[in-house]
């Protein structure tokens, strides 16, 4: 069989299995209802806080459009020391809600993909089930499809979150709909090659066990241990070793400026490459 056709079939099982299965249907339930109320949240977060600044605005005699100019310029005051002037500019032109959205989803993508992808190769092997796939297509296309299939699950859920937070967005009025699909699809597909880095790694964790919970703790422990590489890094400033946590490159992946954000989305890519190679090399060797 083509090797595109074996991925593609182990893709299409590995969407099957997350989209039926309890697991798979509980943590889509968990994620949208958790997303709704986070943006109803940040929504009233927003009221309030225009409230606020109208108040001490009329009170400075301050009007509508100065005060819209001095939240913005508020907006690009505190984004710079994380993101940098330039990008710090672009995202102030964002709808608040939105960007906020995004941060959510950025931080709690890796808890997710934890929870869908730990079983991705111990389930299979605790039920001997891999035997049956392992005979029947390549070790490489079946490594690939389990990769691929855990990055289009977790892809379509956040989709779904993102699009909750738009809804919200467009009917409370926090923006309009062009302006708030512009940015919200834009933040959505920045989002995708740090979850990649991440599925990558979940996916090569769990090939190295054949109890699914052994698989769960030691993905939750290699997190664990990227992130505090991570503030490692930031509390000593070796900036080296901030270039092993994915979340890291949204600053880089978030940029106008195109090589900036190429260079984000490269180092995504490589890293996600290196789980799926070397995963697929110490899998073709395994005996299972």
């Amino acid at each position: 069989m083509n090797p595109l056709k074996e991925v593609r079939l182990i893709l299409l099982r590995e969407l099957r299995k997350n989209f039926r299965s309890v697991k798979g249907i509980v943590l889509l339930l968990i994620s949208l209802f958790g997303s709704f109320g986070a943006a109803l949240l940040l929504v009233k977060f927003q009221a309030f806080k225009r409230a606020q600044i109208g108040e001490e605005g009329a009170a400075a005699g301050i009007g509508a459009e100065g005060l819209k100019e001095l939240v913005h310029n508020a907006r690009i005051k505190g984004l710079t020391p994380i993101y940098g002037e330039i990008t710090a500019k672009h995202i102030a032109d964002s709808p608040e809600v939105i960007f906020a959205g995004l941060l959510i989803t950025i931080w709690l993508t890796p808890l997710l993909i934890a929870l869908l992808g730990f079983d991705s190769f111990a389930g299979d092997v605790q039920h001997r089930s891999i035997r049956y796939w392992t005979v029947r297509t390549r070790r490489g296309s079946f490594f690939a499809g389990k990769f691929l299939g855990l990055w289009t699950t977790v892809s379509a859920v956040t989709l779904a979150i993102h699009a909750l937070i738009w809804i919200v967005c467009i009917v409370r009025g926090e923006a309009t709909a062009a302006e708030t699909l512009s940015w919200g699809v834009r933040f959505w597909v920045i989002s995708l090659p740090m979850s990649a880095a991440w599925c990558g790694v979940a996916v090569l964790v769990s090939s190295f066990f054949r109890m699914p919970m052994v698989a769960l703790l030691t993905t939750f422990a290699v997190y664990f241990g990227l992130w505090l590489v991570w503030v490692i890094g930031q509390a000593t400033e070796v900036e080296a070793l901030l270039y092993l946590y994915p979340n890291y490159y949204d600053k880089l992946l978030l940029s106008p400026q195109l090589w900036t954000a190429a260079a984000g989305f490269g180092a995504c890519a490589l890293m996600s490459t290196l789980c799926l190679g070397g995963g697929t090399f110490l899998f073709s060797r395994k005996d299972v």
